[in-house]
């Protein structure tokens, strides 16, 4: 047994070296975490950091190119979207709408007119269409006159046959077409059909490239003209309801559209003009309009405008004549007289005894009489005419005494759209 000052000392000791043991583990197991976060906080800064930074960097520079390369996309579907017109020399040699390449303008111009499907003339204007551009309908007209008229103030000097075969002119014909397409697209006919009239009308084109306008506008004309709906667009159409006590006669009179009843029956495909009702809406189509044949290639080309300014008439649609044998039908400048007789009687002129009453089938001159006076120097030519024909096979011939003969169906329309004392009639080589 100790004693008892041992026992205290010892306790006292015991006591003192447990309270330094007990405050010495929480101290030390500060001191280790602050050295553990030390340490984790020196390697991230040396080596952790760097990377994410480096990593950073890397992700804003594709973000970077990213973008650039997304405005590099936008700048080109722009570049891409059809140029309305280019007049630098390079777009005259651009090649018309699906064709391929070629080495010779003259062999294109050929080629596209010669294989050219009229019913795939609708995709190739959707697909050449630049219709978000509101100012590309001046933009083409502006350009493709110019265009039109170019190589005439280029070259007064050249004669008609050198001006039609140079290579020029196919150039001068796509560039039209193409900006006559464009139009369409921007459903703008009206001024399509502006457009390839004065490249008919105005340039120095040949005869494959002027056939190729003709189908062209006829095409035009069908929807615009022959069909009908009223393009708003269009002045040479109107929208007319049927009042109480009204007739297709009465109608034509009073609206003084310068053409012949008949045609509003034509256009609105009225079977019937007495079965016409109250409200009804008809399409009026105004003229005056005018022929011009073309003694060299049979044919009488119909259009329309002011009877005095025949360089900005437009094109309506074209028909095969006949002609006068030994060459008896005259050029001249003529008007429509007031001598346009339905069912006309007729006397050769030749023969007295010669004689047919109206509705008689075999009179040879059928069923249409469209009189024709000469004007100024052609003052003279009085007995000449524009008629139909029972002899359906001396279209495109020369057999007549001198008038200008239409098939069947032909001379109808030609008889609706001319008016008496107004429709021009000029008759060239």
């Amino acid at each position: 047994m100790s004693l008892p000052s041992q026992s205290s000392r010892n306790a006292t000791r015991s006591s003192q070296v447990h309270y330094r043991r007990s405050s010495g583990g929480p101290m030390k197991k500060i001191v280790t975490a602050i050295v553990v976060i030390a340490v984790v906080f020196l390697v991230w800064y040396t080596l952790i950091r760097p990377q994410a930074n480096k990593l950073n960097a890397d992700s804003n520079a594709n973000e970077q190119q990213n973008s650039a390369l997304d405005n590099s996309s936008n700048l080109n579907e722009d570049a891409n979207q059809p140029i309305v017109i280019n007049n630098a020399p390079e777009s005259n040699n651009r090649p018309l709408p699906g064709a391929g390449t070629r080495p010779d303008p003259s062999q294109e111009i050929d080629r596209v007119l010669d294989q050219r499907n009229p019913n795939q003339i609708d995709s190739t204007i959707a697909n050449n269409s630049n219709a978000t551009n509101p100012n590309s309908t001046d933009d083409i007209l502006s350009a493709a006159a110019e265009q039109a008229n170019r190589q005439s103030r280029d070259n007064p000097r050249t004669t008609p046959q050198e001006q039609s075969t140079s290579s020029g002119s196919p150039a001068g014909i796509r560039l039209q077409l193409d900006s006559a397409r464009r139009l369409i697209a921007e459903n703008n006919r009206v001024q399509a059909r502006k457009l390839l009239s004065q490249t008919l009308l105005n340039a120095n084109i040949s005869s494959s490239e002027a056939q190729y306008l003709r189908d062209e506008l006829t095409m035009i004309n069908n929807q615009l003209l022959f069909s009908p709906v009223v393009d708003p667009k269009d002045r040479m159409c109107e929208t007319y309801k049927i009042q109480s006590g009204d007739s297709l006669s009465k109608i034509a009179s009073r609206r003084e559209l310068a053409t012949h009843w008949k045609l509003i029956a034509r256009i609105n495909q009225i079977a019937d003009p007495s079965k016409i009702r109250l409200g009804q809406n008809l399409k009026l189509v105004r003229g005056p309009f005018h022929a011009v044949v073309h003694k060299s290639e049979h044919r009488l080309d119909l259009f329309h405008g002011s009877p005095n300014n025949p360089e900005s008439w437009l094109y309506i649609r074209s028909f095969d004549v006949g002609l006068g044998s030994n060459d008896g039908t005259p050029i001249g400048d003529f008007v429509v007289s007031a001598n346009k007789l339905e069912n006309p009687g007729w006397v050769n002129p030749r023969d007295a005894k010669e004689q047919y009453l109206a509705d008689d089938p075999a009179n040879p001159i059928g069923e249409y009489w469209i009189g024709l006076t000469g004007v100024g120097q052609y003052a003279s030519l009085t007995s000449l005419g524009i008629h139909g024909t029972i002899d359906q096979d001396s279209i495109g011939g020369n057999q007549s005494m001198g008038c200008v003969r239409l098939a069947k169906g032909d001379i109808d329309t030609v008889f609706e759209f001319l008016a008496e004392h107004i429709s021009r009639v000029l008759i060239k080589p």
